[in-house]
């Protein structure tokens, strides 16, 4: 079923709206390793990215920007011996119209923080200042938590979790959420996935189908040679035995090639069947 615009979707209807881009790798989810903070619990918005190191120099120049209900990515590299953000920052952040900031490393004046109208995702709270010396890296690609985040593409946030995509994407139209399915092992499967999976099923059952048949024409094979060996001594009789297992042997070769061709062509749909809903 095709996404629809819709604003402000959750992070799970997104993900099961567009899950195709998931495997594609349009479309990331970042590890659950982030403290919320702000008064926003959800934003989303194009992503602007800097990278520094123990230091805020050049954040609060990029924040004094209009933020158009951008997000700013600060990649701190994972650092927990000092914040990289704090109270200042995040009102000037607020004032002029960004949407959020996700911090990989430590923020402080949470308290300060928590009144602002934005979100902030960072690793921790520490209480030790910046240092004031470094340089910016600007709009540079950046990986953390998992998945690598560029310049000018979308992150949505909610309590769910946060995620990443190449370009702007929607939930859901109102009602048309697909009907889900359990399969035997409890996986919730939804759309299209199921039908992947059914269709993983009967191809599986097949392969199953032609593996017994190739066993058993092969035991034919077998015996029938037992037999014109040992027990038959006639000349013309020894020789259509041979005849008839030459025969079995032939079918047992195409039977073998044509399993292993649905071999593969299970291996290409079970891996396309991964495409799973979370939805509890």
């Amino acid at each position: 079923m095709g996404a629809q615009k819709l604003p402000a979707a959750p992070v799970a209807d997104l993900c099961d709206a567009n899950a195709s881009l998931i495997l594609t790798g349009e479309l990331r989810i970042l590890e659950p390793v982030f403290q919320a903070h702000g008064q926003c619990i959800s934003f989303s918005g194009r992503v602007v990215t800097m990278r520094v190191l123990e230091h805020n120099v050049g954040e609060s120049e990029l924040l004094e920007t209009p933020g158009e209900r951008r997000v700013l990515v600060l990649d701190g590299r994972g650092s927990k011996r000092c914040a990289i953000m704090g109270g200042n920052l995040a009102e000037q952040a607020c004032r002029n119209g960004w949407a959020g900031a996700v911090v990989n490393g430590c923020v402080r004046d949470v308290d300060d923080i928590n009144t602002f109208a934005m979100g902030v995702r960072a690793l921790a709270s520490h209480p030790r200042h910046p240092g004031i010396d470094g340089v910016p890296e600007m709009h540079v690609d950046v990986e953390f938590a998992g998945a690598v985040i560029r310049d000018g593409e979308w992150l949505y946030a909610d309590t769910d979790g946060i995620i990443v995509c190449s370009k702007e994407i929607y939930g859901f139209p109102e009602g048309a959420r697909p009907k889900t399915r359990t399969h035997a092992r409890g996986i919730v499967l939804s759309g299209d996935a199921h039908r992947r999976l059914e269709a993983w099923k009967v191809i599986h059952r097949r392969t199953e189908l032609t593996s017994t048949l190739m066993f058993v024409m092969t035991g034919i094979m077998i015996v029938s040679l037992w037999i014109a060996v040992f027990i038959f001594r006639p000349e013309w009789l020894d020789l259509g035995i041979i005849a008839v297992c030459m025969l079995a042997s032939v079918v047992g070769i195409f039977l073998l090639l044509k399993t292993e061709q649905v071999e593969q062509k299970r291996k290409r749909l079970g891996a396309k069947c991964q495409v799973v809903s979370d939805e509890v």
